[in-house]
């Protein structure tokens, strides 16, 4: 069911990529954290006033412009390439490339190579967003703990964040467990996953393209509702399931599907 030593070459191999984008992120997170000004923040949002952008920059509350800042776009892009870079390399690069033949002809059986390369990749999330909340709250009361807010609403929203990341991730690694090819992996792995952020990203800077908004996974994320009080754990629980039913069904599709080996 699962491969140590598997888990073990797959982390060395993705480590320097995990690496990267876990600092970004957690740099991107502190500096925005450590540069809040409300004051500065306020003229901004005087000086965009009736214009689309007035959508995006929303509340200028501390939570509320990194809901929209680094929730909405650095925080979901970032680790958006990681997903799509990573879950291809995990299955589809190495049948692509043949390295899986070699992996497949060791006892090893073909759904404990799957399994544990799921386990990987959802692992490897855990740790990314386990270390940017620890940045998070770190990085809060270096520089804000001057602001009132409640630290909860911010390690929810990080809970949120990786429960889009793991849906999204489960999409990449679907398809990268149903196609033999990068390039075809990569297209529907990379591309749906992208077109959701789009989506979402369109609907938010302008109220005609809102429609766009509900066809995406991105959606799920309702960072309004949860530093607003709102109700946000249906969404939630919407993410985790469609994360935990795509990935079974890549691991079912990759254990029944022929192999050019």
């Amino acid at each position: 069911m699962f491969s140590k030593t598997i888990f073990k070459q797959t982390l060395k191999a993705n480590f320097k990529l995990w690496f990267i984008f876990t600092i970004i992120m957690s740099v991107f997170s502190g500096v925005l954290i450590a540069v809040f000004d409300p004051k500065t923040l306020s003229s901004m949002s005087d000086m965009v006033k009736d214009t689309p952008l007035a959508n995006m920059l929303g509340s200028t509350t501390f939570l509320g412009i990194l809901s929209q800042t680094f929730y909405s776009v650095q925080g979901v892009i970032l680790p958006l390439i990681f997903v799509i870079m990573t879950a291809n390399s995990l299955i589809a690069s190495q049948v692509d490339r043949g390295s899986m033949a070699y992996l497949l002809s060791t006892p090893i059986k073909r759904s404990t190579v799957v399994r544990t390369q799921a386990i990987y990749l959802v692992s490897s999330l855990i740790a990314m967003f386990t270390i940017l909340s620890i940045v998070g709250v770190v990085s809060v009361q270096a520089f804000q703990n001057d602001i009132d807010f409640n630290i909860l609403d911010l390690l929810i929203l990080n809970l949120g964040l990786f429960l889009l990341m793991f849906a999204t991730s489960s999409i990449s690694f679907l398809f990268s467990c149903i196609f033999n090819l990068s390039k075809n992996s990569l297209a529907f792995g990379a591309g749906i996953p992208l077109a959701f952020f789009l989506f979402e990203l369109m609907g938010k800077v302008d109220s005609s393209l809102e429609g766009f908004k509900y066809i995406s996974l991105n959606t799920l994320f309702d960072t309004d509702a949860i530093i607003n009080n709102g109700d946000y754990w249906i969404q939630f629980t919407l993410l985790g399931v469609i994360g935990i039913v795509l990935y079974a069904i890549g691991i079912r599709v990759f254990k029944g599907k022929d192999l050019p080996l």
